[in-house]
């Protein structure tokens, strides 16, 4: 089987893996959260649906987004452009995908504080906070605002790193993974959560970071690994009997609970202030 041709399926076909592999897991877990809950399958999926409205919102901005983040790719490459070229033998498998992997999840990390810590971009990220029952649909809780933001902090990582297609494909597909097993409803059992979150996120380390006060939502921002909480300090553990998810400044659910609250939550002037306010106490 020649290896340069299923590369060029998967840069030519990248979104339409990337959709089928989110639905894919999506699907399993949702399923898997049905079964072993005892919430009536009509309340779970009214929420859901609630926060599939918003993905189908950003999706089609997505798509552009990546076809953009493809044609970068390209144009780093082709310019040895980036940190990596400033590296030994950045042809190698361990610098080309195991070290660029780590970097740029590094960045996720760097992203996600910004976006904590930044009040303009906290407005739009809190929308992904407000939601009050995490499940896996919550990965999809994000404003189209944020899509935009994410996709042009992630071309400038890979402007300034020059990572390729082809560690981006593998990074998104850990990640997409990630994601969506850390927002389920369901916490692993603590011996197992114990071992795996010493390198990687946990549903049990996310869950904390959507505790609805501070400084918990302040913490936990790994994106695929944990080392990087533990490293700069912000790894904190909360029980789940004490975790309440939502966001204490935006608890009116006659916004936070309809999508177009949800959508001009960012511009609303007294949500501003509360996001405000928000990034003072943290």
């Amino acid at each position: 089987m020649d290896l340069h041709l299923i590369k060029d399926y998967l840069i030519e076909h990248v979104s339409t893996i990337q959709v089928g592999l989110y639905i894919s897991i999506f699907t399993t877990l949702w399923v898997f959260e049905h079964c072993y809950s005892i919430e009536p399958i009509s309340h779970k999926w009214k929420h859901t649906s609630l926060n599939a409205l918003l993905i189908c919102s950003a999706l089609p901005l997505q798509l552009v987004m990546t076809l953009f983040l493809i044609a970068l790719a390209g144009w780093v490459k082709s310019h040895h452009w980036g940190l990596i070229y400033l590296l030994p033998n950045p042809s190698s498998p361990w610098t080309k995908y195991v070290l660029m992997f780590f970097i740029l999840d590094f960045l996720d990390y760097v992203y996600h504080r910004t976006m904590h810590r930044v009040a303009p971009l906290w407005r739009f990220h809190l929308v992904h906070h407000t939601d009050p029952k995490l499940d896996v649909s919550t990965t999809v809780r994000e404003h189209p605002g944020e899509t935009v933001i994410r996709s042009l902090f992630l071309f400038l990582w890979v402007f300034l790193t020059g990572a390729s297609v082809e560690v981006l494909i593998l990074r998104q597909t850990c990640q997409s993974f990630a994601n969506i097993t850390s927002h389920a409803a369901f916490r692993l059992s603590p011996r197992l959560a114990k071992v795996l979150g010493w390198l990687f996120v946990t549903p049990n380390i996310h869950h904390v970071h959507h505790h609805f006060q501070l400084p918990y939502t302040n913490s936990n921002f790994g994106d695929v690994f944990s080392i990087w909480d533990r490293l700069f300090g912000t790894l904190t553990e909360l029980p789940a009997q004490e975790t309440v998810f939502g966001l204490d400044t935006h608890m009116d659910e006659s916004i936070h609970s309809n999508y177009l609250g949800i959508v001009s939550m960012p511009f609303r002037k007294g949500n501003r202030s509360s996001a405000d306010e928000e990034i003072k106490r943290g």
